[in-house]
């Protein structure tokens, strides 16, 4: 068959992707004698079934039977054909693929998702080149300015100006051999022919491996037409925003290693929080935290049944099983309350101060918050919700008080 991918390159990629480091980008594994186990990306478990054996390069699950090697993997868990799960590895690992008729097969043919990761890769490459100097996107850097973020921080997180030029975008995906289907089924172009995003501030919304798959995008000019504040690509084949959270391709290390994940409200509340040195920090993309975000942070968190906590975190005072947390909201800051981007950063604070809020009567409730607060690392002083594993293999949830500027423990309550 022409354009099949040569039988040795595809053992190459294979001999030189490693199926602990690209499993390790979706699932914490631990080691248990030779092999490593967690929980299963595949299917909701609170004790682990995945376990990978990375002397001879393969997993298997106990749980829902599924297993392979490195490459049926990266199928399963990004949805991909058996050539675009070579060709994303191939990359990674700098393999030069052959094909059996000696040339590379019709763009056409490589895979839809190849296709559209590569226009929003060229997208967020083509964004990004304008924010630092181009003379337009001036108001964009007066607005980082005024938020105290610099060319650093901009370039850490690939921010973007987008033009006012309705076909800036779309011109240059032409010259790549990008055609009109393509960029609509990215969410790049509308039905008329347009960039949809047009004269803004942007957001690389990136998966957890760090491909972009979408954009966010801040309105900064009074004349803009469409008056809505932030502008969000519509969900595709590649972007559903409820399996989406933004800053966890940057977050992902330190919330495995710290079993604990911070949750703020927006884009530059995530920006706010690594500058202040809570890397673990996260955000939804334009939706509330769902069932689906759980999971996401669960695999990562390492939330087993059985497992005990950190000694640097306390235990908590009351759980519910995580499956309570269905259909239920993160808690946003309360009123009156600043986000983190809104705040100095000067100062680095990252510490909660502690003290128990008004009204709470019961017997312990006070020493219980101010032991919790104490000894909570990375309480950062802004509204925010941490999720962390508790021995009940269930997630805690710390969050502002609405009377005082300090964090109580706020259990997770029934449906």
């Amino acid at each position: 068959m022409a354009g099949r991918i040569k039988s040795e390159d595809v053992e190459l990629v294979k001999e030189r992707s490693s199926i602990e480091d690209v499993v390790s980008e979706h699932v914490t594994l631990r080691r248990s004698g030779s092999n490593l186990v967690g929980l299963c990306p595949f299917h909701d478990e609170k004790t682990p079934s995945f376990s990978v054996n990375p002397t001879q390069g393969f997993y298997h699950c106990f749980g829902c039977q599924k297993g392979g090697d490195v490459l049926s993997f990266v199928q399963e868990v990004d949805h991909l054909s058996f050539a675009e799960a070579v060709e994303r590895l191939a990359g990674k690992v700098g393999v030069e693929l052959h094909y059996e008729d000696g040339v590379r097969p019709r763009e056409e043919s490589i895979g839809r998702r190849t296709r559209l990761l590569e226009a929003h890769r060229v997208a967020a490459e083509f964004y990004a080149s304008l924010l630092p100097e181009t003379p337009e996107a001036r108001t964009a850097r007066d607005y980082l300015r005024g938020r105290e973020f610099d060319g650093a921080i901009a370039e850490q997180f690939g921010l973007g100006y987008a033009p006012t030029d309705g076909h800036a975008l779309s011109k240059v995906l032409r010259d790549k051999g990008f055609n009109r289907d393509e960029m609509l089924a990215a969410g790049l172009i509308n039905r008329g022919g347009y960039d949809v995003f047009q004269g803004r501030l942007l957001w690389p919304i990136r998966d957890i491996t760090g491909d972009t798959v979408g954009f966010g995008a801040r309105r900064i000019f009074d004349g803009d037409p469409r008056p809505a504040k932030y502008l969000n690509t519509g969900e595709t084949a590649i972007y559903k925003k409820q399996r989406v959270l933004y800053g966890l391709d940057l977050a992902k290390k330190s919330i495995a290693d710290d079993r604990r994940a911070v949750v703020v409200e927006g884009y530059t509340d995530v920006m706010a929080a690594h500058l202040s040195g809570v890397t673990q920090a996260v955000a939804t993309c334009g939706t509330a935290f769902g069932v689906e975000h759980i999971k996401l942070l669960r695999r990562l968190l390492r939330d087993e049944r059985g497992e005990t906590r950190p000694r640097s975190s306390s235990p908590s005072t009351e759980t519910r099983p995580v499956r309570r947390l269905r259909s239920r909201r993160m808690t946003r800051t309360s009123a009156g309350h600043p986000s983190p981007s809104s705040r100095s950063r000067r100062t680095g604070r990252t510490r909660a101060s502690c003290g128990s809020p008004p009204g709470r009567t019961r017997s312990g409730s006070s020493s219980t918050a101010r032991r919790r607060c104490s000894s909570s690392s990375y309480a950062p002083r802004w509204r925010a919700s941490t999720w962390t594993p508790s021995v009940a293999g269930s997630l805690r949830r710390v969050r502002w008080h609405r009377s005082l500027p300090t964090y109580v423990t706020h259990s997770v309550g029934r449906n």
